[in-house]
């Protein structure tokens, strides 16, 4: 188990950037917060191969109701990081195993 971050890091109904091994990879990750629960992904658009969020710490739609690529508009469900609309529609963002342990947000292995 890996520590992340603090749960209180990450505001309720937001999502925060970060680096940590996967997989034996230092890779960018993300992780969403919604309540007591977390959500992590690795942070790369199956479409592009890009980051997410291009203008950093933007993981969003404008509403908050789903994971939105910043760079083609792709549209991810939160819960499962299954694409429903978009040039990626039916792909998924890799999600990581991650859960509260504490305060602390952690990595399972």
């Amino acid at each position: 188990m890996v520590e992340l971050c603090k749960l209180e890091e990450i505001p309720d109904n937001e999502a925060k950037g970060l680096v940590a091994e996967v997989d034996g990879k230092q890779r960018n990750i993300f992780i969403i917060r919604k309540g007591n629960i977390v959500f992590g992904y690795i942070n790369w658009c199956p479409h592009n191969q890009v980051l997410i969020d291009q203008i950093p710490n933007k993981f969003f739609n404008s509403d908050k109701t789903f994971i939105q690529c910043s760079k083609h508009g792709a549209l991810f469900n939160i819960d499962d990081g299954l694409c429903i609309m978009g040039p990626c529609q039916g792909e998924s963002l890799k999600q990581l195993n991650i859960s509260i342990n504490g305060d602390m947000v952690v990595q399972e292995d």
